[in-house]
């Protein structure tokens, strides 16, 4: 499951697990339409040679009026919802998390302003998008994962010990690095890390034998639509202050994501990629 996957850092992540062999991946938005598009551009990705008689329908969707529910059918699952009010959908997302082993919150929101002039409504959008969402995603896939497992205890192999589920959060470098006009964005992203070190510490104190993996990126400046209304003079200015020169590519962090989904043994593992900015 991808929060804020339908574009920049989340698309890009959705893209490189579908490749990667993902059996079913979950986008969650709050508009359908971008949701729609996103699987579209994704849907090649998904194309396999149907057996006789079989539906060659790969992406499920569903309208306005379905209450969040969708088909089972297909690599792509779209959920309509906003992360910075999930508690008006949470049981709907608690119920698409009960198949759910790798939960990206890339889902952020950035207004840039200085704080004396931010607007209280801007600040709480923030806060709640980039961090209280993250929160409570993590909180419905810990809850799905113990009703999974108390449901599954009758089955044999429920002796066995299942493989990991792992938390992957989008920070970013203002969580590290102080900057101008944007604290709100910088607290909440800084919270994040919070979130990772305690989920890690939490989820193996008090989750008995279900394993849940928490790790962070902290990417720099990425050639995202966040980055598009930069002048061109300010992205000359910052790409002489990074090391490496340039912007990172949506891709480069797609690939610290598969690494984290992938180690069984990455728990509260925070990786930067900033092309060196963090040095400066």
């Amino acid at each position: 499951m991808i929060t804020g996957g339908t574009s920049g850092i989340g698309f890009a992540i959705a893209e490189r697990f579908l490749q990667e062999g993902a059996s079913t991946i979950v986008l969650v938005g709050r508009s359908q339409t971008r949701l729609e598009e996103a699987a579209a551009k994704l849907e090649p990705l998904t194309v396999t040679l149907p057996e006789i008689g079989e539906s060659n329908d790969e992406v499920a969707t569903r309208t306005p009026e379905e209450d969040n529910q969708q088909s089972t059918q297909g690599k792509i699952r779209l959920l309509v919802g906003d992360v910075s009010n999930a508690g008006s959908w949470m049981r709907e997302l608690e119920k698409e998390m009960a198949n759910v082993d790798i939960l990206v919150n890339a889902a952020g929101i950035s207004i840039s302003n200085i704080l004396p002039r931010s607007e209280l409504e801007d600040i709480s959008t923030i806060l709640r998008t980039n961090l209280e969402g993250a929160i409570l995603t993590s909180r419905a896939l810990m809850r799905a994962s113990i009703r999974s497992r108390i449901r599954n205890r009758s089955d044999p192999a429920a002796g066995t010990k299942p493989p990991s589920k792992c938390i992957i959060n989008v920070s970013s470098l203002l969580a590290l690095k102080g900057g101008t006009g944007a604290v709100p964005y910088a607290a909440s992203k800084a919270g994040l890390l919070g979130l990772t070190r305690s989920l890690a510490v939490e989820a193996s104190a008090s989750m008995k034998d279900i394993v849940i993996r928490s790790n962070a990126i902290v990417p720099g400046y990425i050639e995202t639509p966040m980055v598009a209304d930069f002048t061109s003079g300010e992205m000359s200015r910052l790409k002489d202050l990074i090391p490496l020169h340039r912007f990172g590519d949506p891709r480069e962090i797609a690939d610290a994501a598969v690494f984290l989904a992938q180690n069984e043994y990455a728990n509260n593992c925070v990786l930067n990629l900033d092309g060196g900015l963090s040095a400066v």
